[in-house]
């Protein structure tokens, strides 16, 4: 059953047109990066994302602009992430869909080597102006990442793997593991598919149609991670409870059995997990 959008805080100053739209355009935009052919993704998908904001300018994702000046909110993704980071100040550290670059420029003023990577023209643009010594962004996709073999302590990205093409999907968890040190962790946080859809298509649709291309139970991450190399996997709740792959999937299973509607008001955390996968 569709969410109403008013009560999610990002879209509830919009009106109901404006949030259609948005759903139409994502709507259209997906199947469009869904239809083309491998050779020609990579600039698709650097074309759509601006294509997208140029469409809908009031674009939830548009309103985020200011927050690299948003010290609160740096301070907020950075802690949310250092207690899973693992790897001392002065570690170089990857975020692949970096957004606003919270999180590139938070770890960065806090002394670690940080590289942002964004499909945006538009965001990469604007965050050149926060690059340093230890800070750079770059514009590229992340299936083929332009680094050297072993290149990171530690790799992350946030609410980015359920925006790949699914084909891309497994290939994507093999470049972040080549480009990881041996030991290295990747820190990959996406939303559940047995709470979804967690997009734009929630208030229309009970499946994701727009710029979550797929997305992914628990199950479904451990077997493509280890499909890509990974060989420990833990599964962080709520950012606070740790726990091993075979607990995550114990817990999942039984939350699975709940009605839709039952799993979205008692998540257990479930809904939007933190996968730390070590090379």
């Amino acid at each position: 059953m569709p969410v109403d959008f008013r009560k999610d805080k990002r879209y509830a100053h919009l009106t109901l047109e404006q949030v259609r739209a948005i759903y139409e355009e994502e709507r259209e935009l997906a199947r469009y990066l869904l239809s083309v052919p491998p050779e020609e993704r990579t600039n698709a998908f650097l074309w759509a994302y601006d294509e997208l904001f140029r469409r809908c300018p009031w674009h939830p994702a548009m309103g985020e602009v200011r927050s690299p000046q948003d010290e609160k909110l740096i301070e907020r993704r950075v802690s949310g992430i250092l207690p899973f980071l693992g790897c001392p100040i002065g570690s170089h550290i990857l975020e692949v869909g970096c957004g606003w670059g919270e999180l590139v420029i938070g770890l960065g003023r806090r002394g670690y080597n940080c590289v942002g990577i964004d499909v945006s023209e538009t965001r990469i643009g604007a965050l050149r102006a926060f690059e340093g010594p230890n800070i750079r962004f770059e514009r590229c996709e992340g299936t083929t990442l332009p680094f050297s073999f072993g290149e990171f302590d530690a790799v992350l990205s946030i609410q980015l793997f359920e925006h790949l093409h699914p084909e891309d999907a497994l290939p994507h968890l093999v470049e972040v593991c080549r480009v990881l040190k041996g030991g290295g962790r990747y820190l990959l946080e996406t939303p559940n598919r047995l709470s979804g859809p967690h997009d734009v298509s929630r208030f229309f649709s009970d499946t994701a149609e727009g710029f979550h291309l797929r997305e992914y139970s628990i199950a479904d991450m451990v077997r493509l991670l280890r499909q890509g190399g990974f060989r420990v996997i833990q599964v962080v709740l709520r950012r606070r409870h740790i726990v091993n792959d075979k607990t995550a999937l114990l817990m999942e299973k039984l939350w699975g059995l709940l009605p839709r509607a039952v799993r979205r008001r008692r998540s257990f955390g479930l809904h939007n997990p933190l996968y730390v996968a070590m090379k």
